[in-house]
């Protein structure tokens, strides 16, 4: 008895899993209801996705052309950068090559400097007219010593000359 129970309970079991299944076949695959209906439904369904699919795209295809333009602008700002580093570089080597003709001048001038700061000491031409104005200077002192002692007699005759004729003239002023 138990055995025919759970055999009985059994197929009923499996008669219910058959009918659920067909029904799910049947529902799926529209064979029970109007099948122009379901072909209407499956076709929207699929319009839906493609559109949506289609926004997407549209959505990517604007965000690349963004993407695109500041990729562009970022290329020019690039080629700008480029030709401004070109000149900074030239500009750099023209001072570069300034400085180089600086310091070859600054190292003439000081050399010129020793030779001229060492030509009164070194040159025979300036050591002569050195010691000739030395020999001058001798001479010259007595001959100045005199040259004002007799300037000094002339004036001091002059001025005893004038004392006297100093009211005559302070008069001839009024």
């Amino acid at each position: 008895l138990l055995t025919q129970t759970d055999a009985k309970r059994k197929m009923t079991e499996e008669e219910d899993n058959f009918a659920r299944e067909i029904t799910e076949f049947n529902n799926e695959y529209g064979l029970t209801s109007n099948r122009d209906l379901q072909i209407k439904k499956r076709a929207k369904t699929e319009i839906n996705d493609l559109e949506n699919e289609a926004a997407l795209l549209k959505n990517e295809m604007e965000s690349m052309e963004h993407k695109s333009a500041q990729l562009n602008a970022l290329q020019l700002q690039k080629n700008e950068l480029k030709q401004e580093l070109f000149t900074l570089q030239s500009e750099l080597k023209d001072l570069e090559k300034l400085i180089k003709e600086a310091e070859g001048t600054t190292k003439h001038l000081e050399t010129e400097k020793v030779q001229v700061t060492e030509k009164p000491q070194t040159d025979p031409e300036c050591l002569r007219l050195k010691k000739e104005l030395e020999n001058y200077r001798d001479d010259d002192w007595e001959s100045i010593y005199e040259t004002l002692r007799t300037e000094i007699e002339i004036l001091q005759m002059y001025k005893e000359k004038k004392h006297f004729e100093v009211p005559f003239l302070e008069i001839k002023g009024f």
